[in-house]
This record gives structure tokens, C-alpha cells and sequence, in this order.
């Protein structure tokens, strides 16, 4: 069959065509640019313009019909909202300028955010070209290996008063690109310094601030120092204790910030018992203290503190306090086991990962295995998760929950990969049943159960938080294994976050602040310091009472509140002693110590400190309005340590104090009866609530107001001291 007269003829046309197409096209695609990437630079933009915000459009319903995943975690979601949603509005290839995202975040058309996108910047441009080349989707772009930003560490002296960061992504192609143009920076202190979209950082006083800067997910920080003038006189380095104080002076020296004395023997003293005891000195002990001559007194001191019964009563009810001591979830007789058990573990002085494990790993019925208790209140797994993580690593896990951590590396992966360890638990009535809120509760582990991905339906296999993927058999108990890592030596965060804990409780400000919330873009006050302080804890076997003995003995802890010329104002980098509110149970104990009388605790036999009562669910109207927590949640801010007004009403004319005073069995009635003189009275009485002697001041004051010849008068008087003592700040707060 021959073929039509015209075919040869439209083949040769055809081919005419296409060279002259290929001629044409071949100088614009030498010279074409490269289509903008919508994973590189498209979605970083709209993090960096604040488009995708937990207040903006990053909200899971969105704002006006338009939502974006959280600062972009979910690029297929993001994709579709973009492209397909309202009628494709939002862009416009034919018209790049009319689309609704340049329009509205230009400012050009209402728009509720205000203006994001400057159209004279990069950004705006970017955004421009990739709209009009089609607004693709490179589902294959290469992942994001790491980020860094340049200089990682700057110090600026006085008359510098502003620096760049550059920010660099690494990728897993084994290329590099300078993003510092797509980088949303912030800080996290504001009142030191600001930083603007360019990473152009600017001083606003002297201190420390953290530039953080995130890019597809990941986040990192740049540390820089805006030095103060140099003093007029250089001030002498003190004598160092220990490696503790070699740290702090060395920061303290950079900052040009003046440490403050050492405290006296009486106020030391008194810290100390409140510290480590949860108790004031007794006045006797106050005299031998004092009057001691041995250089070596304070080591001497230190080391009986450790050993005594309080010891274990003060710091396991930090323990219990966090760990879930509380009828409501572990049953009447529960809460008494539970709180035994913890103190006995203090008591003997057992390892913190020991202890720890012994907690993951329970089982059986939390009446006769009472740390099963633990997994009373973390009943799913996702709960125990984060739980575990904050109260274990210090690691507050709970936005990744619903989408990737908007402020650190955690992703909805990690979050699941950890819940996976925790799927397998089974709950069943114990042995003991006598009503909802008096039962015992066995903990068996199950062969099978798994944790899904919410957002792909994905069975996720248990996963170290930041590591590898375990091999596990199904008779494997998965809590022993994570347990296992949890606690071992080269764990990057359970000896770090046990050590700043540790640090916060003999202070009352973490190294790192808040004590549970480590992460890159929340940096320790003084890193050296805290690696020190994992190193000596990890050597000791995570031995507390050898980490508190070094800590103790340094010249930090024993230096005085009153401030320097240059440390007034230093909240951070431990210069001198934090002024403190006692805590409700230490405050509640203090004045039944001042007063002689002891309080009656609801279900507890006389005598019962309020720091050894078990039960967090326990009422008592003093210890509620001073912010003694229910033993609810894992987070040391279930702790009230604010004042308030009701504080001091309880304090100035409450039942609790007034019934002390005025009792016949008190201190005041003791000493008027043993026939004390009034200079003993009143020394008696500053000893056993300041702490110290009276000033010659202070008793040319009150001595005068004791001498009367009537016996009840004299009473008053001296009970009228009493109680002008218990509501001086001197007692109230530890200083």
C-alpha cells in the first residue's frame, strides 16, 4: 500500500517545526534560572513569614478557610491547600501578582496577619517565580542532613553593638546551601537582645542570648555575649572550692560580673538543713555550729546532713511529688506503700538509674510492688511518653503529639516511636478492693498491642528518643529495653537532666530553666558547668548524695544574698544566693519548730512532719494557699511559688499560726516557766526563727517591751515577738 501523497511532506514539516522550537529554546534554557524548590525555599518562607504559626494559619482549623501544617511539617497537606483549594485562588501561574497569598501577605487586600511578605525582598520574589513556573511540588528533594549557623559562639565587647549569624543547610546529596535568606530567627531573651530577618543580631543591654534559627524542621542556636564596660578596679578571683566554682567564676569573669562573699556560719547552717532536711537548725545546733573552731566545719556538717532520717524524708517527697503519690490514682493504702517504698530508695541511698529502673520495669499489683504505682496515672501510652520523657530527659515532648515540635528537632515519629514502648500494659483490679478510691490495681504486659502514626496510619516500631530502632522479640518486655538505654551511661540526656534537677533543687533555678525543659533552643546558663556536673554524676554511679556533697562544698553554694556592685541584678549565672520562699511544707514545719507546738495532719498520728505526709491528696488550708502541689503532674511547676495575699492573711492572723503562739505548751510558755531571763528569751527566739543572734540593736528594741511585772503581760510580749519573728522575711524567705 503506498503511502498518502502528503505524508512524507507533514513528516518533513513536523520535523521543521521541532528544530525550530529546540533553536529557539536552547538559549533560554542555557540561561534559564533553577525552578525555585518548593521543600528548599517555598515552605521555609512561609515559616520564616510566620504564615504557618500556631496563632496564624498553623492552627489545626485554620484561619478563614486557609490552613497550613505547623511550621510546615506536613508538605503534602500544605501542597493541597496551596494548589487545589478555593477554586485555586490562592495561586495564579497566568497572573502570578493576583495570587490571594501575594496579595494578602503583601497587604495588598485585607488581610487579618497584616503584611508578611515585603515585595521589594527576596522572599516576596521567590515566592513570585514559583507561582509563576507552576507552583510544582519536588517531592524529590534531597532531606535536610543537618544545620548550622556561623559563628556558633561570639562575645562582643561595649561600642559592638550588633553582629550577623549565617546559617548553612547541609543536605543528604552531599551539597550545601547558604539559607540564611529563608531562616526564621528568634531569640530567647528579648530583653538582652533582638535579632531581624536577615539574622542581624542587636544589643539592648549586657548578658547572654540565644539566636535560634529554623529551617525545614530543624533548629539551631548561636550563642552570643554582649560584654558590659570593664570595671574601674578589676575584683580579685576567690579562692575556688572545687571544679563547681572554677566554672562559675570563669563565666562570672567573662560577664565581668563580681561574686558576692561567702555567708556566715549561722546563715549557712540554716541553708543548709533546709536544703538537705527540709528543717531549720535547732537553736542548740546553731550555738555548737557557730562556736566551733574546726576549719573543716562545713564539710563536717554537710556530710551529718546527709545522713540523717530527714534526709530521706525531705527528698523523697520531691520524689513523690512527681511521681503520682496521690490516693486519687494509686488508692488509700497505695499511697502510703508508694511513699514508703521511694523513701526507703532515698534512704539507702540507691543509684538514681537503679531507681529509675525499678520503676519502668514494675509489674504486679502496686499494693505489693508499689512503684507499679507510677503507671496508675499513665494509663495510655502516649501519656507515658511524655511523661517519661520530661520527668527522665527533661524532654517535654507534647506538641509533637499532633504535629512536629515547633521549637525543637522532635518529630511526630520520635513521639510515637517513644509511645511504642509503653503499648503493651494491662490493667486489671488487684487482690485488695474496697471502693474506686481504695483499690489495688495489678500491671501485667501484654505479647502483643502497637502505637499507629495518626496522620499516615503507620504501625511505628518503639524507637529511642534520637536513636536507633531496637531489635525486639515479642516476649520481650519493651519498657526493660528503653529502661535499659534510659539510664545507661552514654544517655545524652537522664545523667544531664538528673544533674541540673539536683542543681535546681539546692538553688532554686536549674542550670538549665526550666529544670524540665532542655533543648537547643533553651541553653544551660553555663554549659560547662552542667557538663561538669553529668560527668561527676555518671563517674559516681548517679550517686545524688555524692553529686549534693560536691555541690554543697563548693564556694557557689555557700556564698552570700547580698548583692555586689555588679551582681544585683544576676538571676542567672548563680554570682550570689537566690533569695527563696520556703516551701509550704518547710514553712508549715518552721513555725511549728519556732513555736514548739506540732501540727495534727488529717489521717496521720502527731508528730508526722508536713514533708513526710504520703498522701498528696491530703487537705490542709496552709500548705494549699503556700502552693504544696497534689501530686498530679510530672512538671516541678505544679508547685506554687508565688506570694499572695492569702499567704499572708494565714501568716498575720491565720489559725494555724495564731493557735501556736497562744498555746500553753508552746516555746514561749517553756521558757517563762523554766524562769528564763528576757536576754535569753530573746535570744532563744531569734536562734529558733532567724537563725542567728540578735543584733544589740534589735534587743535595745524588744527588750524594753518584755519587762513587766505582770506574769501574763510578759507572756503576751514575748508571744507578740514571737510572732513579729515568724512574719519577718528573714524567716520566711531562705537566703
Amino acid at each position: 500500500m503506498r503511502p498518502h501523497p502528503l505524508a512524507a511532506e507533514m513528516v518533513i514539516l513536523m520535523r521543521c517545526i521541532l528544530c525550530v522550537a529546540l533553536t529557539l529554546c536552547a538559549p533560554i534554557a542555557a540561561n534559564a534560572e533553577v525552578p525555585v524548590s518548593f521543600t528548599q525555599e517555598v515552605q521555609p518562607i512561609l515559616t520564616r513569614a510566620g504564615c504557618n504559626q500556631g496563632a496564624c494559619h498553623g492552627t489545626p482549623t485554620g484561619k478563614n478557610g486557609f490552613r497550613l501544617s505547623l511550621r510546615g511539617y506536613d508538605p503534602v497537606l500544605d501542597e493541597t491547600t496551596l494548589t487545589r483549594e478555593a477554586m485555586s485562588r490562592r495561586l495564579n501561574p497566568l497572573q502570578p501578582d493576583s495570587s490571594l497569598l501575594l496579595l494578602k501577605g503583601s497587604g495588598r487586600v485585607p488581610h487579618e496577619g497584616g503584611v508578611r511578605l515585603d515585595r521589594s525582598r527576596t522572599e516576596y520574589a521567590l515566592l513570585r517565580r514559583w507561582i509563576a513556573e507552576g507552583a510544582t511540588i519536588d517531592r524529590a528533594a534531597p532531606a535536610l542532613s543537618r544545620l548550622e549557623i556561623t559563628p556558633s559562639q561570639l562575645t562582643l565587647e561595649p561600642g559592638h553593638e550588633s553582629a550577623s549569624v549565617k546559617v548553612i543547610a547541609h543536605l543528604a546529596n552531599q551539597t550545601s546551601l547558604d539559607v540564611t535568606h529563608l531562616v526564621r530567627f528568634s531569640v530567647n531573651d528579648e530583653t538582652i537582645a533582638s535579632v531581624n530577618s536577615d539574622g542581624i543580631v542587636r544589643r539592648r543591654k549586657a548578658g547572654e542570648v540565644a539566636v535560634a534559627a529554623e529551617y525545614r524542621g530543624q533548629m539551631v542556636t548561636s550563642l552570643v555575649t554582649f560584654l558590659p564596660p570593664r570595671p574601674m578596679t578589676a575584683w580579685a578571683r576567690p579562692k575556688e572550692h572545687n571544679f563547681v566554682d572554677t566554672h562559675v567564676l570563669n563565666k562570672l569573669e567573662l560577664l565581668r560580673i563580681e561574686p558576692s562573699a561567702l555567708c556566715d556560719d549561722a546563715t549557712f547552717l540554716r541553708r543548709l538543713t533546709l536544703d538537705l532536711n527540709g528543717r531549720l537548725p535547732t537553736a542548740d545546733e546553731l550555738r555548737t555550729f557557730i562556736a566551733d573552731p574546726r576549719i573543716d566545719k562545713r564539710p563536717r556538717i554537710i556530710d551529718e546532713c546527709l545522713e540523717r532520717d530527714e534526709f530521706a524524708d525531705f527528698w523523697a517527697m520531691k520524689w513523690t511529688d512527681r511521681l503520682g503519690c496521690n490516693q486519687r490514682f494509686v488508692g488509700q493504702i497505695g499511697a502510703q506503700k508508694y511513699h514508703a517504698w521511694i523513701r526507703q530508695q532515698i534512704a539507702a541511698n540507691v543509684g538514681e538509674d537503679a531507681f529509675v529502673r525499678a520503676i519502668l520495669t514494675s509489674s504486679g499489683g502496686n499494693y505489693s510492688s508499689p512503684p507499679v504505682g507510677f503507671y496508675r496515672r499513665l494509663r495510655d501510652p502516649a501519656t507515658a511518653a511524655e511523661e517519661v520523657a520530661q520527668l527522665f530527659l527533661g524532654v517535654r515532648m507534647q506538641c509533637a503529639k499532633c504535629h512536629n515540635h515547633p521549637g525543637e528537632r522532635w518529630t511526630q515519629n520520635d513521639y510515637y516511636g517513644m509511645a511504642a514502648f509503653f503499648t503493651r500494659m494491662s490493667f486489671r483490679n488487684g487482690p485488695f478492693f474496697n471502693h474506686t478510691y481504695d483499690k489495688e490495681e495489678s500491671l501485667s504486659m501484654l505479647r502483643v498491642g502497637a502505637v499507629s502514626h495518626p496522620r499516615t496510619a503507620q504501625v511505628m516500631p518503639p524507637k529511642f528518643l534520637g536513636g536507633d530502632i531496637p531489635v525486639l522479640r515479642d516476649i520481650d518486655d519493651r519498657r526493660a529495653v528503653f529502661a535499659e538505654w534510659l539510664t545507661a551511661p552514654t544517655n545524652p540526656f537522664f545523667a544531664k537532666a538528673g544533674a541540673n534537677r539536683i542543681w535546681y533543687h539546692l538553688f532554686g533555678r536549674g542550670i538549665v530553666d526550666p529544670v524540665d525543659d532542655l533543648r537547643s533552643t533553651n541553653p544551660p546558663a553555663n554549659a560547662e558547668l552542667l557538663d561538669a556536673l553529668t560527668v561527676e554524676f555518671v563517674k559516681s554511679k548517679f550517686n545524688r548524695k555524692h553529686l549534693i556533697r560536691v555541690i554543697c562544698n563548693s564556694r557557689t553554694y555557700q556564698q552570700s544574698s547580698v548583692a555586689t556592685a555588679t551582681n544585683g541584678d544576676d538571676e542567672k549565672y548563680f554570682a550570689r544566693a537566690r533569695l527563696r520562699l520556703l516551701g509550704a511544707e518547710q514553712l508549715l514545719d518552721a513555725i511549728s519548730s519556732a513555736t514548739g507546738i506540732a501540727e495534727k495532719f488529717p489521717g496521720q498520728p502527731l508528730g508526722v512532719r508536713a514533708i513526710e505526709i504520703p498522701d498528696g491528696e491530703t487537705k490542709h488550708p496552709f500548705l494549699e494557699a503556700f502552693g504544696r502541689p497534689a501530686r498530679a503532674m510530672t512538671c516541678e511547676c505544679e508547685r506554687g511559688n508565688d506570694t499572695t495575699l492569702s499567704q499572708a492573711l494565714h501568716l498575720v492572723g491565720g489559725s494555724t499560726v495564731q493557735s501556736k503562739l497562744r498555746s500553753d505548751a508552746g516555746r514561749v510558755t517553756k521558757l517563762i516557766a523554766d524562769g528564763k531571763s528576757d536576754a535569753v528569751i530573746v535570744e532563744e527566739l531569734f536562734l529558733s526563727t532567724l537563725s542567728r543572734y540578735p543584733t544589740e540593736e534589735e534587743k535595745a528594741l524588744v527588750l524594753p517591751t518584755l519587762r513587766h511585772s505582770d506574769a501574763m503581760m510578759r507572756r503576751r510580749a514575748a508571744e507578740d515577738l514571737l510572732w513579729a519573728l515568724i512574719n519577718h522575711r528573714e524567716f520566711v524567705f531562705q537566703r
